[in-house]
C-alpha cells in the first residue's frame, strides 16, 4: 500500500513538471530560418531569429558570434519589436556568409527570458537549420578568377569631403606663400600701411611742441626761427603739393597754388619768413613781442589754409590763435 502511495506521488510531481514546461514553452517560442538551405560558397543569406511571447516574458535577444559553425557574419540588422494585446514578437535578422563547401549546420539558437514574479532565468531554443553550401567547377585549363567579381560601393560626399579640405587647404597655403613672396619682392608691406596724418594736424602739433620749449625765453632765437620756419615749409609741401624746403622765402610767395591765396593771408605769411630770414642770415635780434607774433601768424596760417573749397584754393584767414 505504501509503494502504490508512494508512486501516486511520485506520478503527481512529474505531471506537474510537465506541465510547468509546456506552460512555459507557451510563454516563450523562438524560430530560426533561413532564405535558403542551399548557397553557392561566398554568396550571402538572411538569417532571421523571431521570438514570440506574452506581454509577462522579459526577453534577452540572442547576442551571436561573429563566426558560428562555419558562417561569418557580416551584418546585423537592428532588432524589431512588434507589439499586440498581450503577444509581443522581437525579431533580429543577420547576414552570413559561408567559404568552405560542404553541409553545415546552424546551431539551435538560445533565448533566454524571465518571468514576472519570478526571478528565475529559463531558456528555449530554435530548432538547427542544415545548409548545404556548394562549390564552384574548377575548369583547370582556364585562368584561376575569383568566385565573384569586387563589388563597387558609391562613394558618399561625407567619405569625399575630408580631401576636399584637405586640397583646399593646401591650395591656400601654396597661394598665401605666393602672395607673400610677390609683395616681399615687390618691396611691399604685408600688412596695411595706415592712411598718412593730415598736413595739418602735424604742423599745428609741431608748433604746439616748439612753443612749450620756449627756445627764444632760453637765448636760442636762431634755432626757434629755423625750427618755426620748418614747420610752415613742411606744412605748405603736405598742404600744396609745393617743393617748399628747396625754395627760398620770395620763391614760395611767388609759387602756385601759394599766391592764389588771400592777400591777408599772403602778408602774414612774408611777415614770418621775411623775420626768420632777417634772424638767420642778417643777425637781426626781434623783441620778446615780434617772437610770440611769429608763433601766432603760423598758428593762423595753418588755421586760415588747411580746409579746401570745391571751386579755388583761395581761403580768408577762418582765425588767428593768440598766444
Amino acid at each position: 500500500m505504501k509503494s502504490s502511495f508512494l508512486r501516486g506521488v511520485i506520478g503527481v510531481l512529474i505531471c506537474c513538471v510537465f506541465l510547468a514546461f509546456v506552460a512555459s514553452s507557451q510563454e516563450v517560442r523562438v524560430t530560426a530560418k533561413v532564405d535558403s538551405n542551399h548557397i553557392l560558397i561566398g554568396d550571402w543569406i538572411k538569417l532571421h531569429v523571431e521570438v514570440e511571447h506574452l506581454s509577462n516574458a522579459t526577453v534577452t535577444l540572442p547576442s551571436l558570434p561573429d563566426s558560428i559553425e562555419g558562417f561569418e557574419i557580416i551584418q546585423r540588422e537592428a532588432p524589431t519589436v512588434k507589439k499586440s494585446d498581450r503577444l509581443v514578437v522581437e525579431s533580429a535578422t543577420f547576414t552570413l556568409t559561408a567559404f568552405d563547401s560542404g553541409m553545415h549546420v546552424i546551431p539551435p539558437i538560445s533565448v533566454k527570458y524571465t518571468l514576472t514574479g519570478d526571478t528565475t532565468k529559463h531558456t528555449v531554443e530554435s530548432s538547427p537549420i542544415p545548409i548545404m553550401v556548394r562549390g564552384v567547377a574548377v575548369d583547370t585549363t582556364k585562368e584561376i578568377k575569383d568566385v565573384k567579381p569586387p563589388l563597387s560601393v558609391p562613394i558618399s560626399f561625407a567619405e569625399v569631403l575630408p580631401y576636399l579640405i584637405g586640397i583646399l587647404a593646401v591650395a591656400g597655403l601654396v597661394w598665401l606663400y605666393y602672395y607673400i613672396r610677390r609683395k616681399k619682392a615687390m618691396g611691399e608691406s604685408l600688412l596695411p600701411e595706415e592712411p598718412p596724418r593730415p598736413a595739418h594736424e602735424i604742423a599745428l602739433d609741431a608748433l604746439r611742441s616748439l612753443r612749450a620749449e620756449q627756445l627764444w625765453q632760453r637765448g636760442k632765437v636762431k634755432e626757434y626761427y629755423s625750427q618755426l620756419t620748418d614747420v610752415i615749409r613742411l606744412y605748405i609741401e603736405g598742404r600744396f603739393d609745393a617743393m617748399a624746403m628747396e625754395m627760398t622765402s620770395d620763391e614760395i610767395l611767388a609759387s602756385s597754388p601759394v599766391s592764389m591765396l588771400s592777400r591777408d593771408i599772403i602778408e602774414k605769411l612774408r611777415e614770418i619768413l621775411i623775420r626768420a630770414d632777417l634772424v638767420k642770415f642778417a643777425k637781426f635780434q626781434p623783441l620778446p613781442e615780434e617772437h610770440e607774433s611769429s608763433m601766432t601768424l603760423a598758428f593762423g596760417f595753418v588755421e586760415s589754409t588747411w580746409q579746401k573749397t570745391s571751386d579755388s584754393t583761395v581761403l580768408e584767414p577762418v582765425s588767428e590763435v593768440k598766444s
